[in-house]
């Protein structure tokens, strides 16, 4: 299977905070709806003949759309871009964007994130670390600790490989 079909439909941080990470129906799936193996409009673009759902997060189906060789159909209507068919589906679940990612909304990709100052982020990161390690160790019962100590000496013994490494 290419890695084109087994791209992701349901954004896990899309839109909508209901959102989950589901696999799009493709013909190597059982369940596609006639797809075929001719490749869609635009090349990053799903084969045609594959559906893509957006689910809510109990599994349930938001909405979906099928990639057709005009580009891709909603409700009967094709439209040339994801971002367009991404926009009539969030009119239709109610969402008030002025405008929709296509690939984000229908899970495809996965929404950028803000670059950030790589010390600032390693501060927030051990930050949480730390505060998660001392409520583990403070609540580790006289049967625990020995597995608490090992899992904290194997993470010191990680974080001093990767002193090794921004050493050299």
């Amino acid at each position: 299977m290419s890695k084109k079909q087994t791209k992701k439909t349901d954004s896990k941080k899309g839109q909508t905070k209901s959102a989950k990470v589901r696999k799009a129906t493709t013909p190597a799936n059982p369940s596609a709806e006639g797809a075929s193996q001719s490749a869609a409009p635009e090349s990053r673009l799903p084969p045609v003949g594959t559906v893509i759902k957006k689910r809510d997060r109990h599994g349930q189906v938001r909405c979906e759309c099928k990639v057709v060789e005009t580009g891709i159909r909603y409700k009967g209507r094709d439209f040339t871009s994801l971002s367009g068919a991404a926009m009539a589906a969030a009119t239709d679940l109610g969402l008030k964007n002025k405008t929709q990612n296509g690939w984000v909304f229908w899970g495809l990709t996965k929404p950028g994130r803000k670059l950030e100052d790589p010390v600032d982020a390693l501060g927030k990161s051990f930050g949480r670390y730390q505060n998660l390690a001392t409520l583990v160790t403070s609540r580790a019962t006289d049967e625990d600790r020995p597995a608490v100590r090992g899992a904290l000496q194997e993470q010191r013994h990680a974080i001093d490989e990767l002193l090794n490494q921004v050493a050299s």
